[in-house]
């Protein structure tokens, strides 16, 4: 049996190239399964400047909507335009033919309002900083989808 050099590279410099490639090996593989459909949603707010005062960033693929980041300005929270960022998403989401939608937050951030939302939590961890719990949420975007079993 041939003995085989294998090298682990580590870096903390993020390189599109690798980032990329890996992707396509991972969609690559997944695709014998289901096609990856993976489609980027970007949200922004701007103000009457056209500075952005909010924005939401996530992807759509296996009928689900992943929302990864969303930000609003302080100035301009708790005034209803995440509630707007998020239903735009989810409409759009709908759109693509999604039937349910996914997030995560950490405990000093947005729980409650997701929950406020339709939100479900379905899993956390805690240990982020030795302090702070990651709370995984999702949420059916049609009367048919499957219910969220909260934990």
């Amino acid at each position: 049996m041939k003995q085989d050099n294998h090298f682990i590279h580590i870096s903390d410099v993020a390189d599109d190239a690798e980032e990329k490639f890996i992707q396509q090996q991972l969609w690559s593989h997944s695709a014998q399964f289901e096609a990856v459909d993976m489609r980027p949603l970007r949200l922004t707010l701007t103000a009457e400047a056209g500075n952005i005062i909010a924005g939401l960033l996530a992807s759509t693929w296996w009928g689900s909507l992943e929302i990864q980041y969303l930000w609003i300005d302080e100035q301009y929270r708790y005034g209803g335009l995440g509630r707007r960022l998020i239903q735009q998403a989810e409409a759009e989401a709908i759109a693509r033919g999604c039937h349910q939608a996914y997030l995560d937050t950490f405990s000093f951030q947005a729980l409650g309002f997701y929950q406020k939302l339709g939100y479900r939590t379905y899993g956390r961890l805690a240990g982020y900083a030795h302090q702070f719990t990651r709370y995984y949420l999702a949420k059916p975007l049609l009367s048919d989808s499957p219910q969220i079993e909260e934990l």
